[in-house]
């Protein structure tokens, strides 16, 4: 178990003469390095010293988080910071979309606290205890926000944020995203520090009425067929629809695709509609058992469940990530400090080529005081834009993040 409150000082030891210096940037400032040819490039343009910064979101791919050198450096850089780091399906830095590198973002807060709570799935009996624990050991006074970084391979994400929802309620707006392994879908990273493995799950909670937060999640598919029923599944293994064997079914639909499967799933996944005007929820496949004509989902299909299944337009993809942009940052007066992107990794599949256009488009959104980073995931979690609506796992989503302090 691993667990670690940083309470966010306003005197940081050596920085008076800094803060007088920089008297006249934004109470919370937010930075991006990118690593790539073993160095870190945009250490010239923080905004701080590297003193001054307490929370880095570390997004690397997975062999530099499995390189302890990599901790170590940011350690030397950032004495003062809490190191919270995730391994990606792809990274997301300045507007564009980088494989095989490492970004960085550093946060500096003059009006907020923030706890960290980290814990491994080995330690519970399944996610969703997993999730009540790391809820139970945030505080809940003053709680405003809450950012959720997990595993991507065995931990269940739909048990998962059910967990923390049962400790924290449907109140407190939550967004995150699961981690990735690029396309090789294995083993993910993720951790606090030192403190780095698979099954981690990582919950940052928030603090106080600075802090302004809004969160959008936008999709991009359209309906193929009619409304069916889930009429047999185990939690995100789906074995029968409307009576019939899934795999057989899906495959029907698919067409010439099928031979592909699974990879060739990402352009089709399937939506849980929801009740009169609810939002539906995106499942993507992540593999199939020919031998039990099942399909295991990203995410939980329950019994009884009402789906439709969905095919892929690129130019909508790239025109809701955009809309993602406007609608996280709507009631925003001043360009707020940062955008963090969470992008499903089966959207970046679906545009091949066209990928970084999702992600340009995004960040024209924003003013270029505004930070737009983070990465490719294997699942995407984020509460509705209707705060009445809880917080979900979603899949082929883009979640936007924007964060800023009054």
């Amino acid at each position: 178990m691993c667990y670690f409150t940083q309470l966010i000082a306003y005197k940081i030891p050596g920085a008076e003469k800094s803060r007088q210096f920089y008297k006249k940037q934004a109470f919370m400032k937010a930075d991006q390095l990118l690593f790539q040819q073993e160095k870190w490039e945009g250490l010239d343009q923080l905004h701080y010293p590297p003193e001054d910064y307490q929370l880095l979101l570390l997004f690397a791919d997975k062999k530099w988080l499995l390189n302890p050198e990599m901790i170590h450096s940011l350690r030397q850089l950032f004495p003062h910071s809490t190191i919270v780091s995730s391994s990606t399906a792809g990274e997301i830095y300045n507007g564009a979309g980088h494989e095989g590198s490492a970004v960085c973002i550093p946060v500096h807060f003059d009006h907020t606290r923030f706890e960290v709570a980290c814990d491994q799935l080995d330690h519970f009996p399944g996610s969703f205890e997993l999730g009540q624990a790391l809820a139970g050991q945030l505080s809940r006074k003053d709680l405003s926000y809450a950012f959720l970084i997990s595993d991507g391979h065995i931990v269940n994400g739909s048990d998962l944020i059910a967990g923390i929802m049962d400790i924290l309620g449907n109140e407190i707006p939550i967004s995150g995203g699961m981690a990735g392994d690029g396309s090789k879908f294995s083993e993910t990273i993720t951790g606090v520090n030192e403190n780095l493995g698979q099954g981690y799950v990582i919950l940052i909670g928030f603090y106080g009425n600075r802090l302004q937060v809004g969160i959008s999640v936008q999709r991009g598919f359209t309906f193929l067929g009619p409304e069916r029923i889930v009429t047999r599944s185990d939690k995100n293994i789906l074995y029968d629809i409307d009576g019939k064997n899934a795999l057989e079914l899906y495959k029907t639909y698919l067409g010439k695709y099928s031979e592909e499967l699974p990879g060739s799933a990402l352009l089709f996944p399937i939506a849980i509609i929801g009740e009169s005007n609810a939002e539906p929820l995106v499942r993507t496949i992540l593999s199939i058992n020919e031998a039990e004509g099942s399909m295991i989902f990203a995410g939980n299909l329950p019994e009884g469940s009402r789906i439709r299944l969905m095919h892929s337009n690129l130019n909508h993809l790239i025109e809701y990530a955009r809309e993602g942009g406007k609608q996280s940052s709507n009631r925003f007066m001043h360009p707020p400090a940062l955008a963090l992107v969470m992008n499903c990794v089966g959207r970046k599949t679906i545009l091949q080529s066209r990928k970084n256009e999702e992600i340009e488009e995004l960040t024209k959104v924003f003013d270029r005081q505004t930070m737009v980073a983070g990465f490719y995931t294997y699942g995407e979690f984020s509460s509705w834009e209707n705060p009445a609506k809880v917080c979900d796992l979603h899949n082929q989503t883009v979640v936007v993040t924007v964060l800023d302090e009054l």
